[in-house]
């Protein structure tokens, strides 16, 4: 009894030696999911965000007595819009673009669409999971 206690004295050790490090590594893949999961929300919601300041203010934005000071909405100003909307996230991307008319041009009349798509570089704190670029696109017609 006494010998095979004697064997048993370091085994804890070792085995906490073995275990922790894939317990914290999971840990740390647990955490670069969620962030993963909220950083898409986050995109998501901005690039839906664009599109709605967009469809209002399309090419008879100001015409509206109820919105006489708007005017049509231009790409820089919905990269802003988007960019206030998705502020806990930083290097976002912002791409506009508007369908052709007959005559292939950018009206921006309603029934045209209107396509914002929003990228982000998510950048892992695992040491070894690479940097994926996450993107959500966001498309409808322009109301007025």
């Amino acid at each position: 009894m006494q010998n095979t206690l004697r064997y048993q004295h370091g085994v804890a050790a070792v085995e906490s030696a073995i275990v922790a490090p894939l317990f914290i590594l999971l840990l740390l893949v647990i955490l670069d999911g969620s962030r993963m999961i909220y950083a898409y929300s986050a995109i998501s919601h901005a690039a839906r965000e664009g599109v709605r300041y967009a469809v209002v203010r399309g090419s008879e934005a100001g015409q509206d007595y109820r919105r006489i000071n708007d005017s049509p909405a231009t790409a820089s100003q919905i990269e802003n819009h988007v960019l206030q909307r998705s502020q806990p996230l930083d290097s976002i991307t912002v791409t506009t673009t508007w369908s052709l008319d007959s005559q292939q041009q950018i009206t921006k009349d309603p029934g045209q669409v209107v396509t914002v798509e929003v990228s982000h570089d998510f950048v892992s704190v695992t040491p070894f999971l690479p940097a994926v670029t996450l993107s959500s696109i966001s498309s409808t017609v322009i109301y007025y």
